[in-house]
């Protein structure tokens, strides 16, 4: 049998699969569109006594002791007096509870970092901040819970209580830089940090996610934030009350307000939502706008969401999320079996003749052209095709390359448990058992596969089992029982077909 194309697609699938297990680069331009200066001030110039927009306050080292504790939905989190920033966000997860603030002496959402806030005591049930700026603007600032389809909301309102106007000024709301993550990630983090943001949708077109380049960029978008691998810190902005956005490296993104000139004993209202935790599909779905897209599914992402969305509502029938990937495997083998068939006829075929074309082999041993035409001439007069074993692994390569970045990359396997040692389906089996039986079935089919003609050949498709047991090694759980389910259903179809297929 001729080897060639099948050895391409194996090892095809085997560096994609290295590529994106060990480097995990993101194939993800950054964003091309031009800077643009600020918008103009949206209230009368008219206005007295307006003092300049914010300047940028220098980084100090924060106390956490002056930090108070709060709870934001489920989270545990610390916030400042120093712009009201949270300095401290413990998400919970099925593992413990994560830390997602990166940076504490920035924290995340702080606003007029030069300002020092206070809780206020007359509210009770709520998290408000207020504070009074020199020139007697009073400001208050205050973290909305969310609640089934509505997104937190970080409200800031400034009151004049003056008999001048006052301008609030070009004030900023910030996140980052970077962005916390569980400890199994830590090491990896700094690379997977980057700032994003989805563009909106337009004429029939859904919005794309825009890896952004340190520099202005005036939008609009639908959000905008910083994420890793598992989570994300995202804002909604709306475009009449924040400019263009500004990012920095670390991942850090900064919106600044529009001015606002307040009339004597007037007050203006700045309202936005954010969202601010794991990366799960199904619950970032439900926010209707477009949260979900900052889960990276690869190239073949629409097959990853249709993998994911068939697990998720295996998951509702069984309870476990390996046994979802399993039988949604047998699932999968069902629907390719006309094509299995094909493949193991035509693999039985070319076993049949292996013995002519090693007498071919022979014959032209010094002329490979001849041996070519012969052997060619061969598999036509006997109806074979040495192409037809390499269809179901071609049709499997996309499938095989989104299940994997849907299993990587999606919180919901993140410390789910199959059986026995199995107890995080996106980590790694500690004890190798799985990458190990897979490895060894890999090896029985191969030898139940005709040998290749060429010696070389043979010694690659021999290694192939091995090459593929240690590449596994440290891929996700969820993916290995994936493809070791794959194989085993393979083998038994294989034997117990083998009459039949060798008729």
């Amino acid at each position: 049998m001729d080897r060639n194309l099948l050895l391409a697609v194996a090892l095809s699938v085997a560096v994609y699969a290295a590529w994106f297990g060990f480097i995990d680069k993101r194939v993800n331009p950054p964003s091309t569109r031009p800077d643009a200066s600020a918008s103009a001030d949206r209230a009368s110039s008219a206005a007295a006594s307006s003092p300049a927009p914010s300047a940028a306050v220098p980084t100090v080292k924060i106390e956490l002791a002056q930090a108070e504790t709060v709870e934001i939905g489920d989270a545990l989190a610390k916030i400042h007096p120093r712009g009201a920033a949270i300095v401290s966000f413990q998400s919970p997860e099925p593992l413990g509870r994560v830390e997602l603030v990166h940076n504490p002496d920035e924290g995340l959402f702080a606003t007029f970092p030069e300002i020092e806030f206070k809780r206020d005591p007359a509210v009770k049930n709520g998290i408000v901040y207020t504070a009074t700026r020199p020139d007697g603007l009073k400001l208050s600032k205050e973290f909305l819970p969310g609640a089934g389809t509505v997104l937190p909301r970080v409200r800031v309102v400034a009151f004049n209580p003056t008999q001048r106007a006052v301008s609030a000024g070009a004030w900023t709301l910030t996140v980052g830089p970077g962005l916390g993550t569980i400890a199994a990630e830590q090491k990896e983090n700094q690379k997977l940090q980057r700032a994003i943001a989805l563009t909106p949708e337009a004429a029939g077109l859904n919005g794309h996610v825009e890896k952004l380049a340190p520099g202005v960029h005036p939008g609009p978008y639908r959000w905008i934030g910083i994420d890793n691998r598992y989570f994300l810190a995202a804002l909604l902005p709306s475009p009449e009350l924040f400019g263009p956005a500004r990012t920095e490296l670390p991942p850090k993104v900064i919106l600044t307000a529009q001015p606002v000139n307040i009339p004597p004993h007037g007050s203006f209202t700045w309202e936005v939502p954010f969202y601010l935790g794991a990366k799960g599909h199904t619950w970032l779905s439900r926010y209707g706008v477009g949260l979900e897209r900052s889960i990276d599914f690869g190239f073949f992402a629409w097959i990853g969401r249709k993998m994911l969305t068939a697990l998720e509502h295996l998951h509702g029938m069984t309870g476990n999320w390996g046994w979802s990937i399993l039988i949604l495997t047998l699932c999968l083998q069902a629907l390719l079996f006309p094509l299995t068939w094909k493949s193991l006829r035509a693999a039985a075929q070319m076993k049949k003749l292996q013995p002519e074309v090693a007498k071919l082999q022979q014959k032209y041993a010094d002329d490979s052209q001849k041996l070519s035409a012969a052997t060619m001439e061969l598999y036509k007069t006997k109806g074979a095709n040495p192409l037809g074993g390499c269809l179901p692994m071609v049709l499997q390569m996309p499938i095989f390359i989104a299940l994997f970045n849907a299993l990587r990359n999606s919180w919901e396997l993140h410390g789910a448990s199959w059986i026995f040692w199995i107890r995080d389906l996106s980590a790694k089996d500690p004890y190798y058992v799985l990458p190990i039986v897979m490895g060894g079935l890999m090896l029985l089919q191969s030898k139940m596969n005709p040998p290749a003609g060429d010696p070389a050949q043979q010694k690659v498709m021999m290694f192939m089992p091995l090459i593929f047991t240690f590449m596994f090694m440290n891929f996700p759980s969820g993916l290995v029982l994936y493809w070791l389910t794959n194989s085993l259903v393979s083998t038994v179809l294989q034997v117990a077909l083998k009459d039949r297929l060798e008729a």
